[in-house]
């Protein structure tokens, strides 16, 4: 009996998820495992601080970190109960989430730190040290670490196969906290292997700069700018993906400059500078499937349009999902002379 060519009978290896894989994505591939692991060895292996004397002092700093670590979930644990009711609202699987957190946590962190690194020595070459203590942070930052974070969550998805807008704002979110809890590790490792006071205040620290800017912090950033590339490029919008991707740059710009050290009205005037714009992205793709930003600029839409209908007939979504018109329902209603919505046709 002969099966596709086989003479001895045997089934071809039909279910091989790399049998057709172009040479570009092994590459492609082979680079990210590459910075992943370099990630993995830098994040732990930096939790290794060596003997610190005396020995008391040492069991006290280690349990000082533990003590920030668990922390972490403070705001950890709510974000994955959020994630989780977003991804089922939205059919993004599992393991993209867990994907996406881990390449978040271990690819742009260490990368970030050594470009941060950089950019603050060509700084200081042409502006003055007390600019750059002012100012330093809030100009290198934001380009460095948006930059990195979208184009991990770039990485990811053209990994995978996925580019549905749903599939960049959870991939967003996840990506940009993995990097938030990447860089509160480094903290708390700075923090505990500082100086007596460093070690002393590492827990107030926590709770007073990091635990209480967590709300709206990198994971809100990363889905904005993830979302705005999916504007920019899968979808042609460009203003809107502009406008989008200059949502997190500006107010990580705020946040590290001076400005958010003139009191709790700025800090919160900052948090919702970032917040409303992440809700209003985050109930248009994860329930309508980015309508809204995809709607012709000035135009209504149809009213009772079903999650996930889009402007149909412009080519602006090419991934229709499974709630959208169909062929039949399409040609029904030219039939029986109903208008067509704005943009349609």
């Amino acid at each position: 009996m002969v099966v596709d060519g086989d003479s001895r009978g045997m089934a071809p290896l039909e279910g091989n998820p790399f049998a057709d894989k172009r040479r570009r994505w092994w590459v492609g591939l082979s680079a990210f495992l590459l910075l992943f692991l370099m990630g993995v060895v830098v994040e732990f292996g930096n939790m290794d601080r060596g003997v610190l004397h005396p020995a008391s002092q040492t069991a006290a700093r280690y349990q000082a970190m533990l003590g920030c670590f668990a922390l972490v979930l403070v705001y950890l644990i709510p974000f994955l109960a959020f994630v989780r009711y977003t991804r089922t609202k939205a059919g993004v699987p599992r393991w993209l989430v867990v994907l996406a957190l881990a390449s978040g946590l271990f690819v742009p962190g260490w990368i970030a730190g050594e470009l941060n690194d950089a950019a603050s020595t060509l700084l200081g070459m042409v502006a003055s040290k007390g600019f750059l203590d002012a100012w330093g942070d809030a100009i290198e930052a934001p380009i460095v670490e948006e930059t990195l974070k979208v184009l991990t969550v770039c990485g990811v998805l053209a990994l995978v196969g996925r580019r549905d807008a749903r599939d960049w704002l959870v991939g967003g979110m996840c990506v940009g906290m993995g990097f938030q809890v990447s860089e509160d590790l480094s903290y708390i490792e700075g923090q505990i292997a500082g100086s007596r006071t460093d070690f002393a205040t590492a827990i107030p620290f926590m709770l007073g700069s990091r635990v209480s800017g967590a709300l709206v912090s990198h994971w809100t950033y990363t889905a904005l700018a993830a979302v705005a590339v999916w504007l920019f490029f899968c979808q042609r919008k460009r203003l809107r993906g502009l406008a989008v991707f200059l949502v997190p740059l500006l107010d990580h710009f705020a946040w590290d400059s001076p400005v958010s050290d003139w009191g709790v009205l700025p800090v919160g005037l900052i948090c919702l500078a970032a917040a409303l714009p992440f809700l209003y992205v985050w109930g248009d793709i994860a329930f309508d499937d980015g309508k809204a930003l995809l709607a012709p600029h000035g135009k209504a839409r149809r009213s009772g349009a079903k999650a996930g209908e889009t402007a149909a007939g412009t080519g602006l979504d090419p991934f229709p999902t499974a709630g959208g018109p169909t062929d039949a329902t399409t040609a029904s209603t030219e039939a029986e002379g109903v208008p067509k919505a704005p943009g349609e046709g």
